[in-house]
This record gives C-alpha cells, structure tokens and sequence, in this order.
C-alpha cells in the first residue's frame, strides 16, 4: 500500500511538471490580435492575397512597375495618411489612371497625397463616396502629369486656399454631388490647362451670396463651367470678366433672382448660357451684348412676364453660328404685341431647331386688356423640359435635361402661336408712349413703329406684310 501511494505521487509530480511546461511555451508564443491587422511594411499593391486588407486593388497586371490602371476599393475604416499601404503605390509607378471606390462610412477622410507623389505618370485620379469634408492647401503635392481629377460625392463641404494649386496639365476638374457652400479667393490657383469645371449640386450660396469676379481669377483658359444645382441668389457686375475663354456656363436651378446689367460682361466667346429653372422676372436687354459669340441660350421654367427683341439680338446677329436657339418655354409671358417678334422670327427662321423652340412658347391671358384672347378648346400646352439638339457636345449626361415627353395643361397659359397675331392687345402705356412721341397715327402705324426697331433688325417684305395685315 505504501508502495502505491510513492506512484501517486510520482504521477502526480509528473502531471504538474508537464503543466508547467505547457504554459511557458503558451507564454513564449507571440499573442495575435485579430482586431488590429497590420499591413506589411511594403507590399504590391496590385497583388494584395491577404483579405484582413482594408485596401484591394484590380489592376491591368499585377507584376511589379507594370500596371498603367488600377480600380483600389477600400473595405474596412480607420485607414489614416501614415498607413503603410500609402508608401507601397511605389511598387507600381506606372499606374496612370487610378480609382478609389469607398465602400466603408469614414474609410477615406482625406486625400491620398502619399500615395500620390509616388506615381510619376498619373493622369486620371478619381475618389467617389469617401468622407473627404476638407480639402487642404497643395493637397495634390502639386503633381505636374494629373490631368483629370473626379471628387464625386464626398461630402466635400470647404476647400482651403490653394487647394487645388500648381498642376500644370490639369485639365478637368469634378465636384460635383458634394456639399461646398463657399468658394473662396485662390483656391483654384495657378491652373494654367484647366478646361472644365464642374461644381453642379453643391450648396454654393455664399460669396455674400453672389458670384465675384475674384472667384475664377486665374481661370482665363476655362471653357466650360457647371454651376447647376447650388443655391446661388444673384450674379453681380462683371463675375465671369476673368473667364476670358468661357464658351459654356451653366447656371441652372439655383434660385437665381437677380442677374446685374453686366453680369456677362467680358465674355465674348461664350456659345451657351443656361438660366433655366431660377427665379428670373426681369432679363434686360443689354444683358447679352458683349456676347457676340453666343448661339444658345436658355431662358425656361423662369418668372419672365415679357422679353423684347433686343435682348435676344446678339444671338441673331452671330455670325459664326450656323444654328442659334432660344429656348422660352415655361415662362408667365403677357400675351401681348410685344410678343409679335416671335410670330415674325418664327415665319423667318430656316432652322428648325430655333423654329420648334418658338412654337413652345406660351403665354397668360391678361384679364383686364380692352381685347379678350379665346382659349383654343380643348388645346394642349406641351411643357416638355427636353433641350433640343443645339450641335454642341457635352460632358455630363446625369444632369442633363429629362427625356419625358408627356404634355400636361400649364394652368391658363395658351400656345403663342395658336392665337391670331391681329387679336394680340397692346399695353395701353405702350400706346401712350409712342402717341406721345409721334402724336396720334392709325392704328396700322401705331403697331409698326412700336416694332421699328424688329423691323431694322429684320428688314424684309414677310415682316412689314405681316405687320400691315394686323389689322
């Protein structure tokens, strides 16, 4: 018995000296924490196996120095501007177009810039749905090969002085979906190449809520512009001076009220200029006079109760377009003979485009002219927000006018052209002015000298036979 009780406690010594083992060599392993995945010092970033990676990238070829594209998607957050995975573009700087898609709220605050300084050939860079609310001076280590630059819906909400600054064949630049509110003095500085610019559905709404001539300083070769959907009230004396070269602006959809006598001043290569959907009442004729370069223009889904001649006479007059279009639908026009241009521009023009732009327009009834206007019976106004073919090309198609065709009733307004010409009132103030100037003619005269000035501008036998048939 004593015998067995020296192997027990042989064993049991045994058993507690294998213990004892087991757990020093537990405590010699190193402990992994699987919550904190840390990227090798230096990888191919176009060869990541390792799925715990917060970035994987697709490229066009995976061997070392050999992709020109890569299409980076980055999964998972916390990623700061020291990771390692910055440093490892290098293991492909050939890469000329590079994307980064966001999959992850917060996974990409900031812009790259130590990725991109290593990549000596990039052209295209784009950066979509990442959480990048602040773009810093220089953030873009002044690249001298960037192209194309895209920052679609980041939340982007201010852009610092120099923030886009010393890229020298930067040549399109999209903001577009963001949440800017101010443009600032210098922020787009010293971009010698830049073409085109889209800020479009943004909250742009400050710059004391007008558009100086200092915003675009230093823009002179800019040729497209896109400021549609922001919430722009006014546009102030000379704001787009500094935009020699501009031969697009958009400013659709702001809420616009007020556009100064000169806001255009300086713009003589503009060919299109799109107004529609704001708050415009009044539109004055001297307002597209330094345009002599302009061919389309669109002025629909505004406040205007009238517009003259005169002030869609420099398109007319353009001599370098083959096709000019003026676009009206929309609008509470009065109707009255001072619309009677429509009739004559419409019987003159051989361009279809501009012809169909004006069969469009329509116009209210004013209740209290001494002659009534009769409704065409069961007439349909077409209210369609398409913009016709004007021969231009154009980069963005998402914000591009809707292809809905349906024709709805647009409370009492009725087609210009179904009312007879001779059944149009005149204002009697408009009356009274030209019988205080040139005393008391007929009627007949009474209509062609208040339309002279057409006349000068259209001199030929169908409009004078129109005129002298009013009545």
């Amino acid at each position: 018995m004593e015998q067995v009780g020296k192997y027990f406690v042989i064993i049991a010594s045994l058993m507690s000296v294998e213990l004892t083992v087991t757990e020093s060599k537990n405590e010699t392993k190193p402990k992994i924490d699987r919550r904190h995945y840390q990227m090798p010092l230096f990888i191919n970033v176009c060869d990541i196996v390792d799925r715990r990676s917060k970035v994987h990238c697709y490229c066009d070829s995976n061997k070392p120095k050999m992709a020109t594209r890569a299409d980076c998607w980055i999964f998972g957050g916390g990623l700061t501007e020291d990771d390692p995975i910055w440093p490892s573009f290098s293991s492909q700087s050939e890469i000329e177009h590079l994307m980064f898609n966001v999959r992850t709220d917060d996974a990409l605050s900031f812009v790259p810039a130590k990725a991109i300084v290593r990549l000596d050939r990039l052209k295209h860079l784009s950066i979509q749905f990442g959480t990048i609310k602040r773009i810093y001076p220089y953030a873009f280590t002044n690249s001298s090969t960037l192209k194309q630059i895209v920052l679609k819906s980041n939340k982007i909400a201010h852009l610092e002085k120099h923030a886009f600054a010393q890229m020298m064949m930067l040549s399109n630049l999209s903001l577009d979906d963001n949440q800017i509110t101010e443009l600032k003095r210098e922020v787009f500085f010293n971009l010698p190449n830049l073409h085109i610019l889209n800020l479009s559905n943004n909250n742009l709404s400050l710059l004391h809520e007008v558009i100086t001539r200092e915003t675009f300083e230093g823009l002179e070769n800019l040729s497209r512009l896109n400021l549609r959907n922001n919430k722009l009230a006014m546009v102030g004396n000379l704001a787009f001076s500094e935009l020699w070269g501009l031969k697009e602006l958009m400013l659709d959809n702001n809420g616009i009220e007020y556009i100064s006598e000169r806001a255009f001043g300086g713009l003589t290569q503009l060919k299109k200029l799109t107004l529609s959907g704001n708050k415009l009442a009044t539109f004055y004729d001297d307002i597209l006079e330094d345009m002599r370069s302009l061919s389309v223009l669109d002025l629909r889904d505004n406040l205007l109760t009238t517009i003259s001649y005169e002030t869609i006479r420099p398109i007319l007059n353009n001599e370098k377009s083959q096709s000019s279009v003026v676009y009206l639908d929309g609008n509470p026009l009065s109707c009255n003979c001072r619309l009677s241009w429509i009739y004559v521009l419409r019987n003159e023009t051989q361009d279809t485009t501009m012809k169909h732009a004006l069969e469009k327009i329509s116009c209210v009834s004013d209740p209290t002219n001494d002659r009534r206007i009769s409704e065409p019976k069961e007439e349909e106004v077409e209210n369609s927000n398409i913009l016709a073919d004007d021969h231009y090309d154009y980069y963005d198609k998402s914000d591009d006018y809707s292809n809905d065709k349906e024709k709805t009733k647009i409370g009492t307004a009725i087609r210009l052209i179904d009312i007879p010409l001779e059944t149009l009132p005149c204002p009697k103030e408009l009356m009274q002015s030209i019988e205080e100037t040139y005393g008391h003619p007929v009627q007949n005269e009474i209509r062609l000298k208040a339309f002279s000035r057409v006349g000068r501008d259209l001199p030929n036998f169908l409009f004078f036979l129109t005129l002298l048939l009013l009545f």
